[in-house]
């Protein structure tokens, strides 16, 4: 019973720190579209698209909300969020379809040579 109570309390404090973040951050409309729009056309949105990308929490509840977008239309692509390790330190990330991007390596590869970064191997 304990451990049921334990698991509660944890599912809790999970759901409102997802809730906090949520509430951090605000999404427009237009941008939400425009990485829709990028990603019917490319496959994928990185910084280079979205300067804030470089903010972690910023980008995994943009991804959340471009996955909503594509839930509610005839299309149901599996968007995905990744971040990767670069030579230097960087870390970079990448929202893309796995329909058009068909495995995290190949993702990884696209951001390198989009945002011209080295992979570390």
């Amino acid at each position: 019973m304990a451990e049921k109570a334990k698991e509660s309390a944890a599912e809790k404090k999970a759901d409102q720190a997802e809730r906090e973040t949520d509430k951090k951050f605000e999404y427009s409309d237009d941008d939400v579209k425009k990485a829709v729009d990028l990603i019917e056309q490319k496959g994928y949105v990185t910084k280079k698209d979205f300067k804030e990308m470089d903010d972690d929490d910023w980008t995994k509840g943009f991804a959340e909300r471009i996955d909503k977008v594509f839930q509610k239309s005839d299309e149901d692509p599996y968007i995905y969020f990744e971040k990767f390790d670069f030579a230097g330190g960087d870390i970079d990330s990448i929202i893309w379809n796995m329909d058009v991007i068909k495995s995290r390596d190949d993702a990884l590869k696209e951001l390198s040579e989009v945002l011209d970064k080295k992979i570390v191997r």
